[in-house]
């Protein structure tokens, strides 16, 4: 951790506390001591917040010390391992704004590597309810392919787990593309020093990854790959920008707002955020308790449909870094909170306006089954006609909402053959014809 704000919690930490047992899973034996309809008293609410986080500190101290063993430190570790090889990454923690623990994995460059001649330094962003760990088998295709005759340039990369998922902690917060979106900025500028970086994100991480990039700008994000990303996307040639919309009855004026941008810093006048009627953040609390108790027993069912296309890879490594998540303290909220997000920023703003738009790679898994193989059809298409300059489109016909670990070579071969089209130092995309990888 070099992060000059932030201490971090070293190796040998949880060796001088003693850590010890074999329960791996709840060291501190925690259990909430009341949990009425209506919400947590005062004082189990209190009780929430200290055990809750005294959990989350056993739980990295006992990566740490497992790391430190030469052991598996990580939940998928644990478990057996099938399908296309990985490359573990090596554990460390940060706390973000002195608060919440975060964990995230780091793969160190290649013997080789020059940063004023090769691609620049990598963040990778997991989707909803996934982690870091799932990027582990394109790191090691990343690796393979960067590697000719003996020599290694991998770039330096690292993958965050985003607040409420993987080992971090879930505190309890009113969860947003914003607050993630913060916690991507912050990363990039504590943790990897505002270094030039290329931004890679799948599903709700590609989202995120878009947002992020607009806010820390083109002079450190030189560049973003996108793997089956959400977020809202328009038709480029009906897009109009933001407007604002006067609600009835409204006594202020917000006609100098241009873009959803700044919308977004003004509270979102058009869409604003509220809490849930009569219930508030309780009713998030029960109903992602009914979703994780609905969808637990399913879990490995669901992600042998994820990864139909290469089934293997939906290995008990994968799946139990899910359930292991899911059942963290303070999962009900974050779940809850999935179903009740802010408003975002278009993808055509964050992605085309700032400074002529960013260089965008969009690796597309035809076969998607989260949003259905007619609408991935459709955003790749769509895509491909946000700005041909810029944004290059990569449709894989086999593979489906989770290109890089279901088909991990090749969304490895697209983002190297990609990122050799960046000139060094300008980072511009020479135009190339859109391919499709079968």
């Amino acid at each position: 951790n070099r992060s000059p704000v932030t201490p971090p919690l070293w190796i040998g930490d949880g060796k001088k506390r003693g850590i010890t047992g074999s329960n791996h899973n709840n060291l501190a034996g925690l259990f909430p001591s009341d949990n009425p309809l209506w919400g947590r008293s005062s004082e189990g609410s209190l009780s929430d917040v200290i055990e809750w986080r005294e959990w989350f500190r056993l739980l990295a101290e006992r990566s740490l010390l497992l790391q430190e063993r030469g052991e598996p430190a990580t939940s998928g570790g644990e478990k057996s391992m099938a399908g296309d090889p990985r490359e573990l990454g090596t554990v460390n923690y940060w706390r973000w704004k002195d608060q919440h623990l975060v964990r995230y994995l780091t793969w160190p460059a290649g013997k080789d590597y020059d940063s004023k001649q090769h691609a620049p330094a990598m963040l990778l962003v997991h989707g909803f309810a996934a982690s870091a760990e799932q990027w582990e088998r394109l790191m090691y295709s990343l690796r393979e392919q960067n590697t000719m005759d003996g020599k290694d340039t991998t770039p330096p990369i690292y993958a965050v787990d985003l607040l409420g998922f993987g080992h971090s902690e879930k505190p309890g917060l009113s969860y947003t593309q914003y607050l993630w979106e913060s916690q991507i900025v912050d990363f990039a500028v504590e943790i990897m020093e505002a270094a030039p970086m290329i931004m890679v994100g799948n599903s709700i991480g590609g989202g995120l990854s878009a947002g992020a990039a607009a806010s820390l700008g083109k002079k450190i994000c030189k560049g973003l790959v996108l793997c089956n990303t959400a977020g809202v996307l328009e038709s480029p040639e009906t897009y109009s920008g933001y407007t604002y919309k006067k609600k009835e009855g409204a006594t202020t004026q917000n006609d100098d707002i241009r873009s959803h941008t700044q919308a977004a810093m003004e509270g979102n006048p058009n869409e604003p955020y509220s809490p849930v009627p009569i219930l508030g953040g309780n009713g998030l609390d029960l109903f992602g308790t009914g979703i994780i108790r609905l969808i637990y027993p399913q879990i490995e069912q669901r992600l042998s449909l994820i990864y139909d296309n290469r089934i293997q890879n939906a290995d008990p490594a994968v799946t139990y870094a899910i359930q292991q998540s899911a059942m963290h303290p303070g999962s009900a909220n974050v779940i809850g909170s999935g179903q009740k997000l802010a408003p975002n920023r278009p993808l055509n703003e964050v992605l085309l306006e700032i400074d002529g738009g960013f260089n965008v790679l969009v690796v597309k898994g035809l076969e998607d089954q989260v949003s259905s193989p007619e609408v991935a059809k459709s955003r790749a298409e769509l895509f491909s006609r946000l700005n041909p300059g810029k944004v290059i489109v990569d449709s894989i016909a086999d593979a489906g909402h989770c290109p890089h670990d279901e088909q991990p070579a090749k969304v490895a071969r697209s983002m190297i053959q990609w990122l050799a089209t960046l000139k060094e130092d300008s980072m511009e995309v020479e135009v190339k014809p859109q391919s499709e990888t079968v």
